[in-house]
């Protein structure tokens, strides 16, 4: 009886870091695809930024608890995130004093997330579109 207890909670807290990982990702960075409103100031695409690193991280969690990746990969996962949140605090420092730098290195952190988003869904059998940021596993955003 425990083991089944915990294997249900085991497949039901998967899932929900699964479907938190994508209505973030289609929340966040693929508004337009639904007409929404997409972050355009500085404060929205760094908060969008912020948010999409908790996102890849809940999404690598549940990709590494179900066994489809490794400990390895894990591991690297979360040391980009960790530079990639660094970057989000180093682009907010640099807006400050220099907006137009700032901006670019804010640009260049958020391509780097949609990277590893991209990674992660193809590593659940996902296909993924750059242009919308948004993962689609078995028909399904």
């Amino acid at each position: 009886m425990r083991a089944q207890l915990y294997a249900l909670r085991y497949r039901l807290s998967t899932a929900a870091a699964v479907f938190l990982l994508a209505a973030i990702t289609t929340g966040i960075l693929g508004c337009s695809v639904f007409g929404l409103p997409v972050p355009e100031t500085f404060n929205e695409r760094l908060a969008a930024g912020y948010t999409s690193v908790t996102g890849v991280r809940n999404s690598a969690t549940a990709l590494l608890d179900s066994g489809t990746l490794s400990s390895v990969d894990g591991l690297n996962v979360l040391d980009q995130t960790d530079n990639a949140r660094a970057g989000l605090d180093i682009a907010r420092q640099i807006h400050t004093t220099n907006p137009n730098a700032g901006s670019e290195k804010l640009t260049a952190v958020v391509a780097g997330l949609k990277a590893l988003n991209g990674y992660l869904c193809v590593r659940r059998d996902g296909k993924y579109n750059p242009d919308t940021d948004v993962c689609v596993v078995g028909g399904r955003p």
